[in-house]
């Protein structure tokens, strides 16, 4: 595995993904049924653009893939709660739940792959 362009790839993704959430905070929770406040939308694409950050700054990458692996539970959390109760687009949040189910087990992988490969970690730092 390249590290490098798996932190590259990451931290492009987390941020797209975290603009979107916060340009449009109100469009994305309707889209998934979701009973928050801009604010906390905007919180959560903030996280996502933080990751992306460090993912795409010259350090090593292993703590930035565990902050998304982090994000990525906390985004199940609120999705579940948009699954378990009376919600027009649950449809929406069941597919986003499993979309983000995904992408959680391949950063969780891949942050214990950089934490066993402090090396490969310490190369990635470009």
């Amino acid at each position: 595995m390249n590290l490098l362009v798996v932190k590259r790839v990451l931290g492009l993704a987390s941020i797209a993904a975290g603009l979107v959430a916060v340009a449009a905070p109100d469009r994305v929770a309707r889209f998934l049924g979701l009973r928050f406040g801009p604010q906390a939308m905007s919180a959560f694409g903030a996280r996502e653009i933080a990751a992306g950050a460090g993912l795409l700054s010259p350090v090593p990458p292993g703590p930035w893939f565990w902050m998304r692996a982090g994000g990525d539970l906390l985004d199940l959390t609120a999705l579940a709660r948009a699954i378990g109760r009376d919600n027009p687009r649950k449809k929406m949040a069941y597919a986003a739940f499993a979309a983000v189910a995904a992408i959680a087990v391949v950063d969780l992988a891949i942050a214990a792959h950089a934490t066993a490969n402090r090396r490969e970690d310490d190369e990635a730092a470009a």
